[in-house]
């Protein structure tokens, strides 16, 4: 056997054994082809195993003797592979228009899907605008439902949100956060719609009752929100704007950390307005006396002194008297608001209302005392308790009021006839107060002659003395001056006699 026949056998044998394993591995990829390729691979397949019985039956040829022509099994040889290079090809191509096919319907469908990707974000955008507004509608409607119950109120809370935002906005905070603070400030109070208006419409210092009663708006305010309202952020404000770092806050006491980031600067929001704020029953307090306090109470690790000094960073764009923020109730409240101060400061049991209510009718700006001089008289009547020991308190009080009937009756005449301004009668304690807007000294000077009458009456009738002081004032003057000026002329008097 010559070098030449080894050599072919050997080149032979390779060839069966990589055929074989080329067969072997065709049909396991085979296997994982999609089902419309599998049709092309199963003729390669079929012809691959016409090679290796090709090579094997050629083997034989390579002998001196054989009945079959080397050169016909040769040329049906590279025939075959003339149709496997040919097959080979068309499944290529065949393939490639597949695979194109494939990412021209990949790309139509990345196309659709960015697109629905698109629409679909639009929507979602679209629909967390919706309920920004909508719950910006509904903070808004909480606001104005404080203004109807309270307008007081409801303007601490929106001053409140202002000056939270300011210090937001200087803690660089996220507009998401801001928009957090200020609808949690404009609402932190709501808790108190709860509240008694004997305790809400107080117009001086609390008892320990009164307090031990306020100190739930923000348990009531919480509850409201949390059923509701999925942002804890604001809940947190309604809940926790009175609690203080060092524990002494309400309701919960908490302390240092456990009170959140919002409700440290609502704390310091609400306390300055507090302060700088104008009510019935106190004057606005200066710029630099508020920062002071509230210096005073971060000092004490009552706020948080880091929120305090943005505070004081900013006060200066805050107006050291607070203007009311726009009127948000209908006109028609402010009838309703009246009768409810009205009814209020209405003594029980009586027809006669608190002097404290002259602050409100002051403050409201229902009075003419900013354009018109007025008077204020005070009916001391100082000997009123010796007399209810000489006469019984039933008696002296039924007295006392027969004779406040008779000032509010006259009070009521002069006013019907007054056309320049109001003349209104006021109970403190035993006395009595009466104001009045006179046309001239005259008008007022026979006003005060004619509750002179009155009192000189029950003096005859009843033995019950009394003094009668006034004061005249210019107009634009001080509601709370003038009414200190009139409270200490009994004392004065009192020690100059």
């Amino acid at each position: 056997m010559t070098i030449s026949t080894i050599t072919s056998a050997v080149l032979i044998l390779l060839g069966i054994i990589l055929m074989s394993a080329s067969i072997v591995l065709g049909r396991k990829m085979t296997r994982s082809l999609p089902v419309e390729l599998q049709s092309n691979w199963i003729p390669l397949l079929c012809l691959m195993t016409v090679f290796l019985l090709g090579y094997i039956g050629f083997l034989p040829l390579l002998g001196e003797q054989t009945f079959f022509p080397q050169q016909i099994f040769s040329s049906i040889i590279l025939f075959g592979g003339s149709i496997f290079v040919f097959l080979v090809i068309n499944f290529t191509r065949s393939t490639i228009a597949k695979i194109k096919a494939d990412e021209d319907q990949l790309k139509k469908n990345n196309i659709l899907l960015a697109e629905e990707v698109r629409v679909r974000r639009a929507a979602e955008e679209q629909i967390r605008r919706q309920s920004d507004m909508m719950m910006h509608d509904i903070l808004e409607i909480v606001a104005e439902m404080i203004a109807n119950r309270d307008q007081y109120t409801f303007e601490h809370a929106a001053q409140v949100a202002r000056i939270g935002g300011l210090i937001g906005r200087e803690m660089k905070l996220s507009d998401d956060d801001l928009k957090a603070i200020e609808f949690g400030c404009l609402v932190h109070d709501i808790g108190k719609t709860a509240i008694p208006d004997d305790v809400l419409l107080k117009p001086g210092n609390f008892d320990p009752q009164d307090r031990f009663i306020m100190q739930y708006h923000p348990l009531v305010g919480a509850k409201i929100f949390a059923r509701h309202l999925q942002d804890d952020r604001i809940t947190n404000i309604i809940l926790n704007h009175h609690e203080r770092l060092d524990g002494s806050g309400y309701p919960s006491g908490l302390k240092g950390d456990e009170i959140d980031l919002f409700s440290r600067i609502t704390a310091v929001a609400d306390t300055y307005e507090s302060l700088v704020s104008r009510r019935p029953y106190k004057q606005p307090m200066s710029r630099d006396k508020a920062l002071a306090i509230v210096e005073k109470e971060a000092k004490a690790g009552q706020l948080d002194q880091d929120i305090v000094n943005l505070l004081k960073k900013i006060a200066p764009e805050i107006p050291e008297d607070i203007a009311p923020p726009r009127q948000v109730t209908a006109g028609f409240m402010k009838n309703i608001e009246l009768f409810r101060r009205k009814t209020y400061f209405r003594e029980p049991l009586t027809d006669f209302y608190n002097y404290r209510y002259l602050y409100f009718l002051n403050d409201a700006q229902l009075l003419k005392n900013n354009i018109l001089p007025y008077d204020l008289f005070l009916v001391d009547i100082r000997t009123f308790g010796e007399f209810q020991q000489k006469t019984g308190h039933v008696v002296a009080d039924q007295i006392l009021d027969e004779l406040g009937h008779s000032l509010l009756e006259t009070t009521t005449e002069w006013g019907s006839e007054q056309e320049s301004g109001s003349v209104m009668l006021f109970r403190k304690g035993n006395d009595y107060l009466l104001y009045g807007e006179f046309a001239d000294d005259k008008n007022a000077a026979a006003f005060m002659k004619q509750i002179k009458g009155d009192l000189a009456a029950v003096k005859r009738e009843w033995e019950l003395a009394s003094t009668l002081y006034r004061q005249n004032f210019p107009a634009g003057f001080p509601m709370d001056k003038a009414l200190a000026s009139l409270f200490a002329a009994p004392s004065n008097s009192l020690q100059t006699g």
